[in-house]
């Protein structure tokens, strides 16, 4: 997925006001943390698999599906 790909997910997404994505990492300004995440991305020149941004971006998708899927099977 690249960071186009992965905006445009976002964008399709009813996306929550804060969200944890794991027990010690907490995002309490959603939009405030995928656009700074976004922006520390597009101007990471190296591997984008070391990005500490990208790794996060996909750790809080992951986190994002989790939290619909929980929902869904309430």
């Amino acid at each position: 997925m690249t960071p186009e790909e992965l905006q445009q997910y976002f964008k399709s997404k009813d996306l929550p006001d804060k969200l944890e994505i794991q027990q010690d990492m907490q995002v309490f300004d959603v939009k405030r943390f995928l656009s700074t995440s976004f922006i520390h991305v597009s101007l990471w020149k190296k591997d984008l698999s070391k990005c500490p941004s990208w790794i996060r971006l996909l750790k809080f998708k992951d986190a994002l599906e989790t939290k619909e899927k929980e929902a869904v099977s309430k």
